[in-house]
């Protein structure tokens, strides 16, 4: 374990994968999972921000948000997949989240599978075969099938499972290289190093396709991110880094700010729960990007029962974690958040 994650501690490195537990799951957490009689809290309150219904208007964000698909676009295409992909930015999406293996045969794919950071890239959840992605080739990877009986895909559109095949990286970076949004800005991909021995290979990929300006690179693992900047410390002319990194938390600890600056990481990725007003802003005074990450759809739907302010990732807990004033959100529902920011739009313009 690198010298950063040894300060984190387990904890902080962890995040849900398929339908197992996570490995490194707060004792909070796991209570509110088992107990149906929990006592519910405020989105708001836990964030320190405005709800959206309490009627002041300063007091509510009217930024628009970088809108980034969890895995693609989850409840209407499989995840991690080129039709997920494809129908982010079809949506209008600013771009989406995906989360990168490295295969035997040193071929990087798109996968997330179960297992959790203790175990990632297992393929039980997902395809009902026993072994893990790591230990296949691209070939026999495009061969196996997302299996719709899988309790990992109760949220996702089943039907089109089986023409879903699991991706290479380099797939996906071509469905998107130089394509623009609506707005005219290059289509964002964050790179996940969900694997050992991702970053390397990754950012070889992305400087031969020339998509430094589209990708950024980011991992629950520090030490990931960390050898993408050792690879590659370049700046601009202006002084921000060409190839960018990102540092996953599950909870980040008091000194989350100090960590990243020490990693000389671009941007900060808090899970929506503890993206709270302070954080945020000690993030953006210290010269990085913030943005907030929403769990898998079987964790947020658990989550609902948590808080008694916001439905499962409805305008109003989109519109809460937007107050905190956080740049870029990864959601499970991009085209929800979409809305929801052409609705903003239009009031401002009347």
């Amino acid at each position: 374990m690198s010298k950063v994650n040894a300060e984190l501690g387990d904890q902080d490195i962890g995040r849900e994968g398929g339908e197992k537990a996570e490995p490194f799951a707060n004792s909070v957490d796991a209570t509110i999972a088992k107990s149906p009689f929990h006592k519910q809290t405020s989105l708001a309150e836990t964030l320190n921000v405005a709800h959206p219904e309490d009627g002041n208007a300063d007091e509510q964000a009217d930024h628009r948000p970088i809108v980034l698909g969890h895995r693609g676009t989850i409840y209407k295409e499989p995840e991690n997949t080129v039709q997920g992909f494809a129908k982010a930015a079809d949506l209008g999406c600013d771009g989406f989240e995906l989360d990168v293996f490295l295969l035997k045969c040193s071929t990087l794919v798109c996968f997330h599978g179960g297992g959790g950071d203790m175990d990632p890239g297992d393929l039980w959840d997902y395809c009902g075969v026993k072994g893990n992605i790591m230990d296949y080739t691209a070939e026999e990877a495009r061969k196996l099938s997302l299996d719709h009986e899988r309790k990992a895909f109760e949220h996702f559109p089943r039907a089109q499972l089986k023409h879903a095949t699991i991706p290479t990286l380099e797939e996906v970076l071509e469905l998107v290289k130089d394509e623009s949004t609506n707005a005219g800005t290059a289509i964002v991909v964050k790179i996940e190093l969900k694997g050992p021995g991702t970053p390397d290979p990754a950012v070889e990929m992305v400087e031969r396709l020339g998509m430094e300006d589209q990708c950024y690179f980011s991992s629950f693992y520090h030490d990931r991110i960390a050898r993408v900047r050792e690879l590659r410390p370049q700046l601009h002319p202006d002084g921000t880094h060409v190839f960018k990194t990102g540092a996953l938390f599950r909870v980040p600890p008091e000194n989350f700010v100090e960590i990243c600056q020490n990693l000389d990481a671009t941007e900060v990725h808090l899970r929506y729960d503890t993206c709270s007003k302070e954080r945020v802003d000690a993030i953006h005074d210290a010269g990085m990007d913030s943005l907030a990450w929403f769990r898998g759809p079987g964790q947020m739907e658990k989550d609902t029962h948590k808080f008694s302010d916001v439905g499962n990732e409805d305008h109003i807990m989109y519109q809460t974690v937007l107050n905190s004033g956080v740049e870029s959100m990864v959601v499970n529902r991009p085209d929800v958040l979409l809305e929801l920011v052409d609705d903003s739009e239009r009031k401002a313009a009347t």
